[in-house]
């Protein structure tokens, strides 16, 4: 799956191709500004664009969202105003500037393989005003999870680590890990985070 890049000219621009081009030997990646993109996304099954470029319309996002492409947003402010309204469109990656090499290729990696990819340091924000404009009771479906799952899944939500879950629900460690694996596999998610983040957008849960 060939990747496209829209970005502004920068050195980090370059420097992000030259990386994936060198890594993703099977694939080609580009990068363009605005001005030429015609000539590139017709080849192309993944889209990243920077949401500066895109800003205020996102129409980029929805246009490459109509193709079917794979469309990812590249964030370098965390706190960008628009982040909470393109999380609501159920992109399939969020990456932000910061990331390092491997936190990249294994992002890419994630989203090719049909899963969706936020990464951690966009997830507090993108947690914190999605909650404050969906402020609903949660409606958990049956049949996803258990409901000791639902409940480990709550007390993630409130920044319990392990083993503060462990003794608010009188369980070892051991189980506590167990029951968060399953968790992941069942929501189909590649961390806790997201684990969080997915059933908070889909109004499984209730955040205080």
């Amino acid at each position: 799956m060939n990747i496209i890049f829209i970005k502004r000219p920068s050195l980090l621009r370059e420097g992000i191709v030259e990386l994936l081009q060198r890594k993703l030997h099977n694939k080609k990646v580009y990068a363009c500004d605005v001005t030429d993109l015609k000539a590139y996304e017709r080849i192309c099954g993944m889209v990243m664009i920077d949401i500066t470029i895109d800003s205020p319309d996102l129409n980029l996002v929805h246009y490459f969202k109509q193709l079917g492409k794979k469309v990812i947003i590249w964030v370098s402010d965390e706190k960008n105003q628009q982040l909470a309204h393109v999380f609501k469109l159920g992109l399939d990656g969020y990456f932000y500037q910061g990331m390092e090499e491997k936190e990249l290729l294994d992002a890419i990696y994630t989203i090719e393989s049909g899963r969706k990819y936020i990464h951690p340091i966009l997830s507090a924000s993108l947690l914190e005003e999605y909650v404050r404009v969906n402020d609903k009771q949660p409606k958990q479906p049956m049949g996803i999870l258990s409901n000791r799952e639902w409940e480990v899944l709550q007390l993630l939500s409130e920044g319990y680590n392990n083993l503060d879950i462990a003794a608010n629900l009188y369980l070892s460690d051991k189980t506590v890990k167990n029951y968060i694996s399953s968790i992941l596999k069942k929501l189909n998610v590649p961390d806790r985070t997201n684990a969080v983040l997915k059933a908070v957008k889909e109004e499984w849960l209730y955040i205080s």
